[in-house]
């Protein structure tokens, strides 16, 4: 008799906790597949926050290295210091402090039987798949990681105390530094699936209130390296003219209008000398 009413016990106590089950722990990471039923049910969070507006969250990618121009640091030290600082802050402890007092957010995640490391880890898997999205090809991520590792790899051949040097050389490395910035995006984006950005795309309007301002838009715009990009500037002086007084004529047979062809380019060549 003792052991049956051990046994109901056991069986009322398990049933208990299929009510109410323990949360469950795995967390999503960007580079994993991402489900429709994961995006609905991200969705159904944020739509009942308060004004249905996000918690303040971090912001997905470390912005270009700005290095104070007296730092005692090597150049290789500083560098090192800027990759550190490019690792996953996502779910840093001051992130989780605050989001831990966000009462609202708690309640609906209990609702969802989700924890806080779960919804950052889903809500960090949409944007970059969102930002991922902006690349159909994928030739210009890796360009920029191999380029960029290489750039990467001299500066970290630097012994050189950054305060020590001029300063238009300090400004030419903080230039250079920049690539860490760039090879990070492109790496992390480059591990996203392409169903991920698939996905996001398909739901874009419906989760575009609800993404980070630093997807909404391509990641790598605002930090092309105006030099390799743009040309180095020049400056106009009297011995050498302006630009501003140069005189043609489109019926000049030898100007040419518009991209000129090797051909148009040689006969211009020859007729000038």
């Amino acid at each position: 008799m003792g052991r049956l009413v051990s046994i109901f016990f056991s069986v009322v106590l398990l049933a208990g906790c299929a009510e109410d089950p323990p949360i469950f722990n795995e967390v999503k990471h960007p580079h994993e597949i991402l489900k429709a039923a994961e995006v609905n049910q991200y969705l159904k969070i944020v739509h009942h926050l308060p004004e249905q507006r996000l918690p303040r969250l971090p912001t997905l990618f470390a912005p270009l290295p700005e290095w104070d121009l007296d730092r005692e640091l090597s150049v290789k030290g500083l560098v090192r210091e800027e990759l550190k600082s490019n690792e996953s802050r996502w779910f840093g402890e001051t992130t989780l402090a605050r989001l831990e007092t966000h009462r609202e957010l708690k309640r609906l995640l209990k609702q969802e039987n989700m924890s806080i490391e779960q919804f950052l880890g889903l809500a960090e898997t949409i944007n970059m798949a969102a930002a991922r999205a902006h690349f159909e090809e994928l030739d210009e991520l890796r360009s920029i990681t191999r380029n960029g590792q290489h750039e990467i790899n001299e500066l970290m051949k630097r012994e050189e105390v950054f305060s020590s040097l001029p300063e238009p050389e300090q400004y030419e490395i903080i230039r250079r530094a920049a690539w860490v910035t760039r090879v990070n995006r492109a790496h992390a984006m480059l591990r996203v699936p392409s169903e991920n950005a698939g996905l996001v795309l398909k739901h874009y309007d419906t989760l575009k209130p609800y993404l980070l301002d630093e997807v909404l838009h391509n990641p790598l715009v605002n930090i092309v390296d105006s030099v390799k990009h743009f040309g180095l500037p020049f400056e106009e002086t009297p011995s050498v003219g302006f630009d501003a007084d140069l005189r043609w004529s489109p019926n000049d047979p030898q100007a040419v209008v518009g991209h000129a062809t090797e051909k148009q380019i040689a006969a211009f060549e020859t007729s000038a000398r």
